[in-house]
């Protein structure tokens, strides 16, 4: 005689266990990809406005194009601009954050132009 188990809850719910684990996963890595694209935008960002300090120091003491220089030497594939006006130099720098499309990051930085330069 073969003896029949009644279908109960033990096996309605077989592999829910599985599912749910699945998902669990996936919504930890989800979180883990959010937060480190987060601290990448906040490392850029920081590189960002230490490449707009320099391009201003820089600018301010030897000329625009050396300030220029200097701003993308510190945050490599950012766009440096320098301005001058008012005895003042301006750098602006942007640049895209990393981990996050379509995000730009922007960092702006005055300096006063230093006595015997020829602007």
């Amino acid at each position: 005689m073969t003896s029949r188990r009644p279908r109960g809850a033990a096996d309605s719910e077989r592999g829910s266990v599985t599912v749910e684990a699945a998902l669990g996963i996936a919504s930890l890595i989800t979180v883990v990809a959010i937060a480190a694209a987060g601290v990448a935008a906040a490392l850029t960002q920081i590189r960002v406005v230490d490449s707009a300090r320099e391009a201003a120091r820089v600018a301010a003491s030897s000329g625009a194009d050396q300030g220029r220089s200097a701003g993308q030497e510190a945050a490599p594939g950012a766009s440096v601009s320098v301005s001058t006006g008012g005895g003042q130099v301006t750098a602006v720098v942007v640049a895209p954050a990393r981990g996050l499309p379509g995000v730009e990051l922007r960092a702006r930085a005055v300096a006063r132009i230093e006595p015997g330069q020829g602007w």
